[in-house]
């Protein structure tokens, strides 16, 4: 029919340009990927830059080499031989003094009594010398243990900052590649929502052509029916099947040119209707079945 062809018409309108905004919503999004990918390999050449950059970099260990500066300490004897040296210019004095008075026999006792005791002031010097060798073994020991307390703990710390520059590395690489990856995901969530979109406009487009033919084609008695030819020269096998409330004769037609519509339809014939519902048109009478209590259909 006439209208049936315009509504397909329009449908086909509809859909064509429902696709077009569709392609241009794919187009746009696929330009989106374009740039996201762009970005993920400016990202992932940024990063390689930074990683090579921070594993380059040298930790060195500040205490490694550190110098026991005690272990070369030596025993000051200045005081030890000024000491010895003072008690022998005593004794010789004293020797001197004492010659004339004491006599022979006199000065061998005296001489013995003082080697005693220059052998016992000799023995305290020795003491006092050994003592602060000793004290000079146990600071070089300490300052050993303290350079080497010092190189282990910078070997520690050398092997803590490796460790958290593999740990910084891999931060790195795993939140570089998930923004990139982000990105992308993104451009394909958008890729897909815009093939959805494509489908829903198509089903959609489908269904409301589908509701314009078939509401044509129900509602062509309600106005749009005057647009069909209901004269009776235009029918055949006319049958009446009823009767409207109003009296109104019904009937069961086909029409002789398929482009009036294909099939059996229900309706009235023009010339047994009240004349205000009927026109001409092309030289053929028209029925406005709005002002009719029948119903025009296709059965």
């Amino acid at each position: 029919m006439k209208h049936t062809n315009t509504y397909r018409i329009m449908g086909r309108k509809a859909r064509r340009q429902q696709r077009e905004i569709a392609d241009r919503q794919m187009e746009a999004t696929a330009e989106q990927l374009k740039v996201y990918k762009e970005e993920q390999k400016i990202q992932r050449k940024l990063l390689a830059e930074q990683k090579q950059e921070y594993r380059s970099f040298e930790f060195k260990n500040p205490y490694e080499n550190l110098e026991n500066y005690y272990e070369d300490l030596t025993v000051n004897t200045q005081a030890a031989d000024y000491q010895r040296g003072m008690v022998q210019q005593q004794q010789a004095n004293i020797m001197q003094n004492l010659k004339g008075a004491a006599g022979s026999s006199g000065i061998a006792g005296l001489a013995q009594a003082m080697a005693n005791q220059g052998a016992m002031q000799a023995q305290q010097i020795s003491i006092g010398i050994g003592q602060q060798e000793q004290r000079n073994q146990m600071m070089a020991m300490k300052g050993a243990s303290a350079a080497d307390m010092a190189e282990r703990g910078g070997e520690a710390m050398v092997q803590s900052a490796e460790m958290q520059r593999q740990s910084t590395m891999l931060g790195i690489e795993y939140g570089g590649m998930a923004g990139a990856n982000a990105g992308v995901q993104g451009a394909y969530g958008n890729q897909m929502a815009g093939f959805g979109m494509q489908a829903g406009m198509a089903n959609a487009s489908l269904a409301a052509t589908s509701q314009m033919i078939s509401g044509g084609l129900q509602g062509i008695g309600s106005g749009l029916s005057g647009n069909l030819g209901s004269d009776r020269r235009l029918k055949k096998n006319i049958n009446k099947i009823g009767e409207s409330p109003s009296g109104l004769n019904i009937y069961s037609f086909e029409y002789k040119n398929a482009k009036y519509g294909d099939g059996l339809f229900q309706g009235v014939m023009s010339d047994e209707v009240p004349q205000e519902a009927v026109s001409v048109r092309d030289g053929y009478d028209v029925v406005n079945y709005n002002m009719l209590d029948v119903e025009f259909k296709q059965i």
